[in-house]
């Protein structure tokens, strides 16, 4: 078994240890004294050592959660000190079990060594990260798009339903930029750039995936497995949870 993250209304409120199967393995148990346990890499995922040091200093990945009542106070929440939490305060405390480590659209990047940070904004730079992944490929900058039906592309172009859009991809590769600028001290060194990608949530091919320019695109299926890749890693887990931190205090 491995050390996963336990999430609720938004924000860690403890850890588990989870199957290394998962998901094809549902075991899971519950760490009662979360205070002695300090994941590391080899009993550990990269998301949850990322939630644990990243809860030392303050800062914690946003994950969008619907409004709900306020949660107790009480509970595991405290072990993690102050929160820098992007979700409105209402949160509600969920049922503790596996799927409680979900980070949405890509989830199961986690089982791959991948760290996921959610909905964040480039301080003084007008630039919004609603994704950041970071995994043994390399690191990817992802822009969410709400347009719906079939999506087709050339190698500059993007068509949904047959209609061109004109300047989709600009706005993500500026994101892309800024970040590898604001981050060039910790990316340099291992000769990795930044790659922009669009996610279309709504594309009726969901399994879709192509690249234009230099900008990966897929569906909500197609995304995740195009960033995965089939070649040889790039980042070590031990470097994956140092940029995914230095990344986490850099982003609000």
């Amino acid at each position: 078994m491995v050390v996963r993250s336990q999430w609720s209304g938004g924000r860690v409120t403890g850890l588990f240890w989870g199957c290394r199967r998962a998901p094809g393995c549902e075991g899971i148990r519950k760490i009662k004294s979360p205070e002695l346990i300090r994941p590391i890499t080899y009993d550990a995922s990269a998301q949850a050592i990322f939630d644990w040091e990243s809860s030392r200093d303050g800062y914690l990945s946003y994950r969008q959660v619907a409004p709900a009542p306020a949660a107790p106070a009480a509970g595991l929440r405290g072990l993690f000190g102050k929160v820098r939490s992007r979700a409105p305060e209402e949160a509600a405390e969920a049922e503790f079990g596996a799927d409680s480590g979900s980070v949405g659209y890509f989830d199961g990047l986690v089982e791959y060594g991948f760290v996921v940070i959610e909905n964040r904004s480039l301080p003084r730079a007008p630039a919004l990260v609603d994704d950041l992944v970071i995994g043994p490929s390399g690191v990817f900058v992802i822009e969410c798009k709400s347009w719906a039906g079939e999506v087709m592309t050339t190698s500059d172009s993007v068509f949904v339903d047959g209609r061109q859009r004109v300047g989709a991809t600009d706005a993500v590769v500026h994101t892309a930029a800024v970040l590898e600028r604001a981050l060039e001290y910790e990316l340099k060194p291992l000769g990795v750039q930044a790659r922009p990608a669009i996610l279309f949530e709504n594309a009726r091919n969901k399994q879709f995936e192509a690249i234009v320019g230099k900008v990966l695109v897929g569906g909500t299926r197609g995304l995740a497995k195009l960033m995965r890749g089939r070649g040889e890693p790039v980042l070590g887990p031990e470097t994956i949870v140092r940029l995914a931190v230095a990344a986490d205090r850099l982003l609000e």
